[in-house]
């Protein structure tokens, strides 16, 4: 059960997520919103500065363990909560005992699809903490090592949510026949979501000694390893891949299109809008200001947006 306190942790975590899960059918709210919370427990886990990348390799898998059903707590969060900058951060894993118990008690069918979703993203975050720890300037060799990470951490959030519409509003989230085309698509605009904060984060990750743009490609455009990653150099590759992100935006315009439910269709074309319109900004930036200032849309763009998808 969604409870006044889990509403709370939402809003405290989420700025833009926490607009549209309010207009979910309640069907869909309960599954979706704690998929949201455990994803952002790890995700903060994956991210936390001032532990060793053991450490955080230890905590990931020790979530894992807990999702499987082989453990019972995690042990160290407080600690890290302690460190965290973000109030809402430190609260949820302050929270972990409640979400994990509240995993628990949700159906066996949403509680299937929660336990599949947040396994492949914490795979996903594994393996970007080992590239991290390896100290590898460059996490992916090629094209399919990027595709690969980004359905891990959000390609099969698209998965999860049509399997969680289906599961619980049935033919009133869309028609069944069309579910795996919905699959395909909803992998796709959760994909392209991932690309797009790869994109907009190259300004913090390329001074950290962290890039996500695949290897073989920068090195066609003239990279030379260890050296910086140039404009001239920098440029064809982002572009190429704004251009993979609006390729996979216009699947997410074709999964909105499916949705049958007025409500759902304006909670997942929100995000797609939002994605769009950073995108947007990004490419009128250019490389060269991408990789120096952080590039974001502005609050009022986030309310305008969500008046966009009601009147979709």
């Amino acid at each position: 059960m969604l409870s006044e306190d889990h509403n709370a942790l939402l809003k405290s975590v989420s700025r833009s997520f926490y607009l549209s899960m309010r207009w979910l059918p309640s069907g869909m709210r309960e599954p979706v919103s704690l998929g949201y919370l455990l994803a952002r427990l790890s995700d903060t886990v994956a991210d936390a500065s001032g532990i060793a990348s053991s450490e955080r390799l230890e905590l990931l898998n020790s979530i894992r363990l807990l999702i499987e059903g082989s453990a019972t707590s995690v042990e160290g969060l407080e600690k890290v909560a302690s460190s965290l900058e973000h109030p809402g951060e430190a609260l949820l894993l302050k929270r972990q005992a409640d979400l994990f118990s509240w995993y628990q008690s949700i159906d066996a069918a949403n509680r299937d699809h929660l336990s599949e979703v947040i396994l492949t993203i914490i795979h996903g975050q594994t393996w970007d903490a080992t590239c991290f720890e390896e100290k590898r300037f460059v996490v992916c060799e090629k094209s399919e090592d990027l595709l690969r990470y980004t359905y891990w951490v959000a390609g099969c959030v698209g998965e999860f949510w049509t399997k969680v519409g289906f599961t619980n509003l049935g033919r009133k989230f869309a028609a069944p026949e069309l579910a795996e085309e919905m699959l395909i698509s909803g992998r796709k605009l959760g994909q392209a979501l991932q690309l797009i904060n790869i994109l907009r984060d190259l300004h913090e990750d390329l001074p950290a000694g962290r890039c996500y743009l695949p290897k073989v490609e920068l090195i066609e455009a003239g990279w030379t390893p260890g050296e910086p990653v140039d404009a001239s150099i920098g440029e064809p590759v982002f572009n190429r891949w704004a251009s993979k992100c609006e390729e996979f935006l216009e699947a997410g315009d074709t999964y909105c299109h499916r949705v049958n439910s007025t409500r759902v269709r304006l909670c997942t074309r929100l995000p797609k809008i939002l994605a769009r319109r950073t995108l947007s900004k990004l490419e009128l930036a250019g490389f060269e200001a991408v990789v120096s200032r952080r590039i974001k849309v502005s609050r009022a763009t986030v309310w305008q947006s969500l008046v966009e998808a009601f009147f979709f």
